[in-house]
This record gives structure tokens, sequence and C-alpha cells, in this order.
């Protein structure tokens, strides 16, 4: 716990230097702290749910090799990582992290726990699977026992030489509570991994919560916390394309990104190859198979060109953050 305790005490110290730092009128972006062009439109797409299915590792594949996907990350508990990991193999420059996955949410394929159920019994629902949503994890799980997960998919990445380029999280759970957030970001600076925690404007974020805004000067001091530790921190997460419908979200994620406000925006994806196999996990195909057409669409890269926006990924991150004071 002594790591525990040193970011608790990082956090109180940053408090008055972030709350003065944050009202500035021209404070930085994050972007321009990591070296990229004042006023940059930085952007990650990055394809959650990795190693669930193969549809889903074809995607993020494809999306790679074909597209505009930047960077994706890996659900350890899931049947599918072998496959995934036998890619990373062949192509270890892959920016691919930990889809931190602390839930089991569908009926017909679920999974397990990493960690030992009989010492962290808080983590399973009474069939042994992870709990089915947020809510019962929050009501049934420790900080210890969340923080003893995440190291055991941790831990279980790094035995089978999986790179980690960064860590996020399945449906949000690492954010359920605030002692499991604490724990994610002690994790990720004892580990020396970046994590998925925007501590800029949070425009989307913001629009997508209303309830965020209150919150948001305490994320902000967390996320300097990060930044002091030697992490890259990014500015603003979209996450809205999950609930765009139907195969076709080249103009939605058009308008999205013409409407971006400069700094890193972590876009995040589901693509997908619909199959009817993937039918008999979720009903959610189509509209996964819609960010992957999207990724793989040439009108969406030129307007990528036309407004000038830069694409990145973890590892870039990462590597300019070392660079920089």
């Amino acid at each position: 716990m002594k790591h525990f305790s040193m970011i608790l005490l990082t956090l109180c110290a940053l408090t008055f230097f972030v709350a003065q730092y944050v009202a500035a009128e021209e404070a930085p972006t994050y972007a321009e702290r990591l070296g990229f062009p004042k006023d940059a439109r930085v952007v990650i797409f990055h394809n959650d749910d990795a190693g669930l299915s193969h549809e889903s590792n074809e995607a993020s594949i494809r999306g790679v090799e074909e597209g505009l996907i930047t960077s994706w990350s890996v659900m350890m508990p899931c049947a599918w990582v072998p496959e995934i990991n036998a890619y990373l193999k062949e192509h270890p420059e892959t920016c691919s992290g930990l889809h931190l996955t602390l839930t089991s949410e569908w009926d017909k394929y679920r999974w397990r726990p990493l960690s030992c159920v009989e010492n962290h019994p808080g983590l399973a629902d009474p069939d042994g699977f992870l709990w089915d949503n947020v809510r019962l994890v929050a009501e049934h799980a420790s900080a210890d026992e969340i923080e003893a997960e995440i190291r055991a998919q941790i831990a279980a990445a790094e035995k089978m030489g999986m790179p980690i380029s960064h860590l996020d999280t399945h449906m949000g759970t690492v954010f359920a509570t605030e002692a499991y957030m604490l724990r994610y970001v002690a994790v990720g600076i004892e580990k020396q991994i970046p994590i998925l925690l925007p501590g800029g404007h949070m425009t989307e974020l913001r629009r997508e919560d209303p309830d965020l805004a209150e919150k948001a000067d305490a994320i902000r001091v967390v996320a300097e916390t990060l930044w002091a530790a030697g992490l890259p921190v990014i500015d603003d997460v979209h996450t809205d394309s999950y609930g765009w419908n139907g195969p076709d979200k080249t103009d939605k994620f058009i308008e999205t990104l013409r409407a971006m406000k400069p700094g890193i925006t972590q876009v995040i994806l589901h693509a997908t190859v619909p199959t009817p196999n993937f039918d008999q996990i979720s009903e959610s195909g189509v509209k996964r198979g819609g960010d992957l057409n999207a990724m793989l669409d040439p009108r969406l890269k030129e307007v990528i060109k036309e407004e000038g926006i830069i694409l990145t990924s973890w590892r870039e991150l990462m590597a300019r953050r070392k660079t920089v004071e």
C-alpha cells in the first residue's frame, strides 16, 4: 500500500497548483505540452474489445493495416486473446493496450476473473463469472479485489509477452467509485503504463455527461498527478459512436472531427466484422461493423487531411512524454 499512499499525498500537494493552472484562460492543451503544434487537433482512433472474438480481432487488424485505427486494447479474460497475441508477436510495434475487464455482460458468452475467486469472491457472481453490470461490481467488489484483478490481467499479458501500450476500462468500471479509480491510477504510475484518463478541456465528455462538469477539476488534479509521474495525458474522450446505429457512420465521424477542439482526443470505437457467429454474442454487430466501415472509408481519410488533423497512438504519446519536462 506504500505506492497508494504516495498517490494520495501527491494529489494533495498538486491541488493548489492545478486549481490555478486549469483556471488560466490560455492553459496549453496536453497536445501542446507533448510537443504537438499549438491549436493542433490530435486524434487517437482507438478500438475496444480486441480478444473478445475472432470478428473483433479481424476488424482491429484490418483497421490498423488498411484504415485509420491507431490503437486497440485487449480483453484479457476472453477466449480470443491467443489469436490477437499471435498477431502481436509478428507485429510488436502495434499500439496494443489492455481493456481492463471487470464485467461480463453477454448472456451466451461469458468470462471469469483471472485472479483467484476464492481469494477475491467479490469479483464474481454466483456462477463464477464476472458480474454482468457495473452497479453489481460496485456493490460486491472491494477496491483491493479490483486492484488484484487489474494486476492479474497485466500479469497475464506480461507472461504471454504481449506489449502493453496503455490501460483503459471496459464499460468504465474503474471509474465506478473513487477508490477503484485511485487504484487504477496507482497501478499505472507504479508500472509506468499510461492510462486512459482525460485531463484537459473534456468538451466531448462533458457534453455526453453534463454531471461531469462538477467533477472536472478533481479529475484534472488526478491527471496532473499522472503527468508529474512521467505519463502522458490526453485532453478529451469521445464515446458516442456506440450509440450510432447502422452500417454507415462516416458522416457522423466527419461531423465529430470538424467540431473537435484542439488537444488530444481519443475516439472510442467498437469495430467488428458482423457475422452470424457474432450475432450469437451480441445484437450490436451491425453498428460495430459501421465503425469498421468508417475507419476504412476514403472519405474520412480525405476529411482528416483537409482539416489538418493529426493521428497519434498511445505508443507515440509515451515516447513524446519521455522527451518533455
